[in-house]
């Protein structure tokens, strides 16, 4: 493996960081962000993490609901595909 760019450090650092603020335990942070550096270099897997899509507001999806109808908190430190994902900041 390569080292990673200023840019890709920069990027592994704020999404460990935004893992950290949403509850993640900074192992796991800093490993995931690492697994998505890696995705986004090789380009070889679609998978994605909740808080890169439009409906993860508030820490919860409000595409998924609970029983109750309310929006869910769902696995949000874990590379998934997810049928309602949208990408943040795509136009």
């Amino acid at each position: 493996m390569t080292e990673a760019t200023d840019m890709e450090e920069l990027i592994w650092k704020r999404r460990a960081t935004k893992f950290i603020e949403d509850g993640g335990l900074p192992d796991v942070a800093y490993d995931l962000a690492g697994l998505m550096m890696l995705r986004d270099r090789e380009g070889l897997d679609d998978r994605r993490v909740c808080f890169e899509c439009t409906s993860y507001v508030q820490k919860k999806c409000t595409k998924i609901l609970d029983d109750f109808k309310k929006p869910s908190q769902q696995l949000r430190f874990v590379l998934q595909r997810c049928d309602y994902f949208t990408l943040k900041g795509k136009k």
